[in-house]
């Protein structure tokens, strides 16, 4: 990202929301090893499994990973094959960029809609245990998904502008080595 595009106030509110996200997947994560722990030595302990934690576990897994599926979105830190990129003229690998984001967007705005779709179908079946819609399962897909579409919409008004460049190898190792 250059410069100007970490000092926009845009960029600090979207940098906010994912900071944001990131905390709420962070606490599904804590939750989710929580009940699970909490499962095992009631089961092996007191020999008393807890009749909920499946469906809860069921119930916590996709919203975290969805979730934080947006976050990667944000940062760019998703898997990607810049192979041929890197071997491009810096203007080629600008618009080879910027494709990449709207083929993303593109595939984000189906996914979208077909989880929307599947939520629908999902709203009328209940949970035997938890009592609730299995719609709420999908539902992470579909919350997802769309904000997974407005980063994208957000990075590919940056890319246009300027304030969003192609990122290069060795920001892409700086990344990998923040991450220890």
């Amino acid at each position: 990202m250059t410069e100007a595009h970490t000092n926009s106030r845009s960029n600090r509110i979207m940098t906010g929301a994912a900071n944001g996200i990131d905390l709420i997947s962070a606490l599904m994560l804590a939750l989710l090893t929580a009940v699970v722990f909490l499962e095992v030595f009631s089961r092996y302990v007191f020999s008393l499994p807890l009749v909920y934690s499946n469906e809860l576990t069921l119930l916590l897994f996709p919203w975290m990973i969805f979730i934080a599926g947006v976050s990667v979105t944000f940062h760019d830190n998703h898997l990607a094959i810049t192979f041929v990129r890197r071997r491009m003229p810096p203007k080629i690998q600008h618009g080879m960029f910027l494709f990449s984001k709207l083929v993303m967007l593109f595939f984000a705005v189906m996914m979208t809609y077909a989880s929307w779709m599947y939520t629908e179908n999902q709203a009328t079946q209940v949970m035997p245990v938890l009592r609730i819609s299995r719609g709420w399962l999908s539902t992470s897909m579909m919350i997802a998904f769309a904000l997974i579409s407005l980063v994208l919409i957000y990075h590919i008004v940056q890319v246009v502008r300027g304030r969003m460049s192609v990122p290069r190898e060795e920001e892409e190792l700086d990344a990998v080595d923040d991450d220890r």
